[in-house]
């Protein structure tokens, strides 16, 4: 019995993570070559390009350990290879603005993921698709984009969400290019799964951007997601995304509202399931769940020569039903940067803290099993680019773990090389 917690906390976040709602298509851009290892792969790279084709694969590595907190205090070896691949259908005889898109992924190794108590996966890029036997593999994104012009792109298919994510300012980056803990990488809501099914569009104006996604609730990581496509649900979500000039300075404010139709277990229903002896028939469900969040950006100082290099601050705030929802509410706050160290322009660093807060149902009903606590945390990391193509970065984790009451600290490297 005393399984049951860790593996309904561990379900919740590494199974659904909220984004950024960005146009997907908007950050897309054909690889530069010249700023890969292997160059234009002997000409063949602007051949692919020239015929519809962009790829653009990359390795990343990690050395990640416990260095206090529950457990053995260890260093291990996890890495991910992924490509995407990128084809223009205009260029095959369909229309303009008509693309497809599909990415690969493959870890390998192990993780430091659940180690010394930790609910919110502290290394995200090898939390998906996984890390062991053929859940380390998957296809997580492939799906067709079409941009109408005027700022107006749907895109429907299987899409990483973590990737989606990856562009945000100061955080973001998947895992692989910015903070490595989830929280930050792609704040959890419990309701959009790392991988989804659906439909995404997106609006953008001079003013704001505008997205409607609407998906299937059910989590895509390691299937297709095709076999029975919104037969649990589905989950209809918008935000609004504005533009801030503060003292010349850009920024971004943000509004996130969720509803979603996927049954979940009424937590105040565990109490009774739970208690001796054990009743089944006093399991019962729910059928809707909602999700609010705010979200902003802002930059403190900007260089006037490259408008990407400077400081910023960031956050987000999100709270949900709470019952069936697992994750009742989350927040983060930090800082980081691009450049600024003389010499290290193409440097990137950050820091920042977070709170994730349970369901206090969850909590009551699984008190005569296990303790949970809110998770919160700390995370810091810089980034070194050595070579237009290489990146070796340093991270250290400080959380208080939601399955244990020691403090878990990690640190660990990253390298990150583009081919």
């Amino acid at each position: 019995m005393r399984s049951v917690g860790p593996a309904l906390l561990l379900w919740v976040v590494m199974s659904h993570s909220v984004t950024r709602a960005d146009e997907i298509t908007e950050s897309e851009p054909g690889p530069m070559y010249e700023d890969a290892l292997t160059v234009d792969w002997g000409g063949r790279h602007a051949w692919l390009e020239a015929h519809g084709f962009t790829i653009a694969p990359r390795l990343t590595q990690f050395i990640q350990g416990l260095n206090a907190g529950k457990g053995e205090h260890r260093y291990v070896y996890g890495g991910k290879a992924d490509v995407e691949v990128r084809a223009d259908l205009a260029s095959f005889g369909f229309w303009n603005g008509l693309s497809l898109t599909a990415k690969a992924e493959q870890n390998f190794g192990q993780s430091v993921n659940g180690w010394g108590g930790t609910m919110v996966p502290s290394n995200t890029a090898l939390a998906f698709p996984g890390i062991d036997g053929s859940d380390s593999f998957d296809v997580s994104s492939l799906y067709f984009a079409q941009n109408f012009g005027r700022g107006v792109s749907l895109v429907i298919g299987k899409v990483n969400m973590i990737d989606a994510a990856a562009s945000k300012p100061f955080a973001g980056g998947a895992g692989i290019t910015s903070f490595w803990n989830t929280t930050f990488v792609a704040p959890p809501s419990g309701l959009v799964p790392p991988y989804l099914l659906g439909a995404l569009l997106a609006v953008s104006t001079p003013k704001a951007k505008y997205n409607l996604w609407v998906y299937d609730p059910v989590d895509c990581v390691n299937q297709s997601c095709l076999e029975a496509p919104f037969a649990q649900g589905v989950t209809v979500r918008g935000n609004i995304d504005m533009p801030v000039m503060l003292g010349g300075l850009s920024g971004h404010q943000g509004f996130v509202a969720l509803y979603s139709t996927f049954d979940g277990t009424d937590l105040d229903s565990l109490d009774e399931l739970l208690l001796p002896p054990v009743d089944p028939t006093a399991l019962k469900f729910k059928s809707s769940r909602y999700y609010f969040a705010y979200t902003f950006d802002q930059y403190l100082y900007q260089s006037e020569a490259n408008p990407a290099e400077g400081v910023g601050v960031f956050g987000q705030f999100g709270i949900s039903d709470g019952n069936p929802t697992r994750l009742y509410w989350s927040a983060q706050l930090g800082i980081g940067g691009v450049g600024l160290v003389p010499g290290r322009s193409n440097d990137r660093w950050g820091l920042g803290i977070y709170y994730d807060a349970l369901s206090g149902a969850l909590k009551d009903a699984l008190g005569t099993v296990t303790t949970l606590r809110d998770e919160k945390g700390f995370e810091a990391f810089y980034n070194a680019s050595l070579s237009p193509w290489l990146t070796v970065g340093a991270d250290i984790q400080v959380i208080a773990p939601a399955l244990d009451h020691e403090t878990a600290v990690f640190t660990g490297l990253r390298t990150v090389i583009d081919f």
